[in-house]
């Protein structure tokens, strides 16, 4: 079996309290209907930086540009198999000094308080990696969430 792979990145913006999220449109290919973080595919020539990747979404989806975020800093790297492809996302998070933001045809964006985010219903690993971010907000690692047999197990990068 030939394994392909999908490359995302996504970024949580953080506004005081409050987190810019995006409730997917309904006739997305990719989670439809779920509340998900900003962002999107690696293009080819951008394989080399997803930072890089991450701005561009933010730009394209929000309107929000990178003089407009400060600290960001990759959080997470979370891999999951999904049949024969593997996904590779990049997790993002920053401070936002702007909560203006445009339409996106993605999906809806909202700024929803930090403390409500857990009852949103998103992919079971953002799900998940919210969850350990929530029990793990300061500490400046870059984690991995590997999702095997129901479950994410997690370890952290050394810096």
């Amino acid at each position: 079996m030939m394994i392909s792979v999908r490359t995302m990145t996504g970024a949580f913006l953080l506004n005081h309290d409050d987190v810019l999220m995006m409730k997917r449109s309904n006739s997305k290919k990719i989670a439809p209907g779920l509340w998900s973080c900003v962002g999107g595919h690696v293009e080819p020539h951008e394989h080399g930086s997803p930072e890089s990747s991450c701005l561009r979404e933010i730009a394209e989806e929000t309107g929000i540009l990178q003089n407009e975020i400060k600290s960001l800093h990759l959080r997470y790297i979370l891999l999951r198999q999904k049949e024969d492809e593997l996904n590779q996302h990049y997790i993002f998070f920053g401070d936002s000094s702007t909560r203006n933001v445009i339409n996106c045809d993605e999906g809806d964006l909202h700024w929803v308080q930090a403390s409500k985010i857990s009852n949103l219903q998103m992919s079971l690993s953002l799900s998940l990696m919210w969850e350990h971010y929530q029990q793990n907000p300061n500490s400046g690692n870059i984690w991995t969430g590997t999702y095997s047999d129901g479950k994410m197990i997690w370890g952290r990068l050394l810096k």
